[in-house]
């Protein structure tokens, strides 16, 4: 069984994140239990569901996996602030030691380079993300987008599409076949939407780490519920001791 690193956790894969919202901090501290109970093996932290930020810092529990994302608008997040005040929030994650920060490709190259730059001296691990709301890209513009991704700075990358039909399906879990001996760090990836979310179990059959499962409603299109995934994984994927 393959491992992977978050920061100074060690996982086996394949695992579930539950990706968690919260309008307050208890709200989304008490997403971040739900997701646990669930049996989700990492959370994801969506700080842009944040209405209300003041003592955010307290949901950065210690001895849990965590991503902390701060997702802007432009890619299907909540944040409408400028981009700097948005990576305030990701530095500030960082110089707590949380595991892992989500650090989208899109973010203007001197910040995205400033908040890849103090996670290494933190020991934070990087995922660097980048999505497609409309459509799946060619393998060859999938693989150009996986290198750049991986020389920005990323300990994993996170690759998404949007799937119309099942060739999309296909062509997202042929670039993670290719993809992998190309590049020296674990590639996330799946197709969004009703068509591609068959790729959210097969890409974890395939190579992926992880993929990313709702705690109560989907943060994406076509996000399984956390115990619905734990349960298939189980049944088709199952660890040591669960068959």
């Amino acid at each position: 069984m393959k491992e992977f690193k978050l920061g100074r956790f060690v996982l086996k894969a394949p695992a579930v994140c539950g990706a968690v919202e919260g309008r307050d901090v208890r709200e989304m501290g008490r997403a971040v239990s739900l997701a646990l109970k669930k049996g989700a093996d990492l959370v994801e932290l969506r700080m842009d569901s944040l209405e209300n930020r003041e003592n955010w810092q307290r949901i950065l529990k210690d001895g849990l996996p965590l991503i902390v994302t701060h997702r802007p608008k432009r890619e299907g997040g909540a944040f409408s602030g400028s981009e700097k005040q948005r990576l305030a929030i990701i530095l500030e994650a960082i110089e707590s030691q949380v595991p892992c920060v989500d650090i989208e490709f899109s973010t203007p190259r001197a910040l995205r380079d400033e908040a890849v730059a103090a996670a290494k001296r933190e020991g934070v691990s990087v995922l660097i993300s980048w999505h497609d709301f409309s459509t799946t890209p060619g393998i060859g513009v999938l693989n150009k987008m996986a290198r750049e991704m991986a020389r920005a700075g990323g300990d994993l990358i996170k690759v998404v599409t949007t799937a119309r039909d099942p060739s999309d399906s296909i062509r997202v879990l042929d670039f993670l076949v290719n993809i992998q001996d190309k590049i020296p760090v674990p590639v996330v990836t799946f197709a969004m939407g009703e068509a591609g979310r068959i790729t959210r179990i097969a890409s974890l059959m395939l190579g992926s780490p992880f993929t990313y499962a709702s705690v109560r409603r989907p943060t994406a299109p076509g996000q399984f519920d956390v115990a619905e995934i734990k349960l298939l994984l189980q049944k088709l994927m199952p660890r040591e001791g669960e068959g």
